[in-house]
């Protein structure tokens, strides 16, 4: 299925393409990239890389680049602390989805909901688990000689283990999934992205900054996972799945997102760009709330904490999948201009955000201009 068989011999003289080998390898380095790609697709499916490519990495990454910040440092003078942050967890995540859904067959056969792990031989799913598994344990015999680093790494997949796998599964006993959750898919994957760009600075680490990291981190995996709670709460109901939505209700789950995570998470965000002293990242935050408040008006998008609705979007997203970073990024390229070369490279490998941002505002200003003519 990845080569391409249908091409008929090509002739030079009278020497066919099967004889010749200058022209065998131009073929075959011209059929390469489909093939790569082709395989990176399949891969990227298995894993469910679309779910969690821009929605977790990026953040991540934006506390790696505004940790640097903080310490003046050039993001681009520690650039291979910032490649193997991105090269240790994105096994991470990817791990999160295989064992997701290898223990979630059963659970969503019942729903009627699409697992991909279903008809899978044992085999390939114990090599699936364990290609990024080797990974973490090489990053952690890397990293041995910083102990909390490796502690907070190791943590980051300990907290989804034990999501999970029974007979843990935590996912079935309420409010301990949640905690579960929103510590391996955002406190700890901060933390690691922060004690990594202080290792590679060489600065003390700052109590207060990793403080507030935490309890925005917290604060931002608690209303994503109570997100996903009430979307998923039919399925979830059909499968007997015991989560905190279906343990307690719509509305606790709801007030827990609007008056303790959200409120844990604002203060937070504004510890930290205070911290930051720089304009920047608030102009971008200035930007998203604008144009949040624009889509509202004029495409009658709903702005919400948690609960899903007819048309809406979560608060936060844009902010966190794009202009946080760039905020983040402008501020030190300006005074390290070497990291305006970061900022490239960022937009480069997560281009989607940046795509989706400026087609919805392209959009929404033809839409503003067009109903005040």
């Amino acid at each position: 299925m990845f080569f391409n068989s249908a091409s008929a011999p090509c002739y030079r003289g009278d020497i066919s393409n099967e004889e010749d080998p200058i022209t065998t390898a131009i073929d075959w380095f011209k059929q390469t990239p489909a093939r790569v790609r082709a395989r990176a697709a399949m891969v990227g499916r298995t894993v469910r890389a679309f779910q969690w490519w821009d929605y977790k990495l990026v953040p991540m990454l934006s506390v790696f680049y505004a940790t640097a910040f903080v310490q003046d440092v050039s993001v681009a003078q520690i650039w291979p602390s910032l490649v193997a942050l991105l090269l240790a967890m994105a096994p991470c995540a990817a791990y999160v989805s295989l064992v997701n859904d290898i223990t979630d067959r059963a659970d969503d056969r019942r729903a009627g909901k699409t697992n991909r792990m279903v008809g899978k031989p044992t085999w390939l799913m114990t090599l699936l688990l364990a290609a990024p598994i080797s990974i973490a344990v090489l990053f952690g015999a890397l990293w041995r000689d910083n102990v909390p680093l490796v502690a907070v790494y190791l943590c980051a997949w300990a907290a989804f283990t034990l999501y999970s796998v029974p007979p843990f599964r935590l996912k079935r006993r309420g409010i301990l999934g949640v905690i579960a959750d929103a510590s391996g898919a955002h406190v700890f994957p901060t933390l690691v992205a922060a004690l990594l760009a202080f290792r590679a600075g060489g600065k003390p680490i700052d109590s207060i900054w990793i403080a507030a990291l935490a309890a925005w981190a917290f604060g931002c995996g608690l209303r994503g996972i109570l997100w996903h709670q009430l979307y998923d709460r039919e399925a979830d109901r059909k499968a007997g799945v015991a989560t905190f939505v279906q343990r307690h209700s719509i509305r606790a789950a709801s007030g827990l997102a609007a008056y303790g995570a959200l409120p844990l998470e604002v203060v937070a965000l504004a510890v930290l760009l205070w911290r930051m002293h720089s304009p920047w990242p608030v102009l971008t935050l200035v930007l998203y709330l604008g144009f949040a408040l624009l889509r509202r008006r004029v495409w009658h998008v709903a702005i919400v904490i948690a609960e899903p609705r007819k048309s809406y979007a979560i608060l936060g997203t844009e902010y966190y999948t794009l202009l946080f970073a760039l905020g983040v990024l402008i501020a030190g390229a300006l005074g390290h201009p070497a990291d305006w070369a970061v900022l490239l490279a960022h937009l480069a490998v997560f281009p989607g955000p940046a795509i989706v941002f400026m087609s919805e505002a392209r959009r929404l200003l033809r839409d503003v201009v067009r109903s005040n003519s």
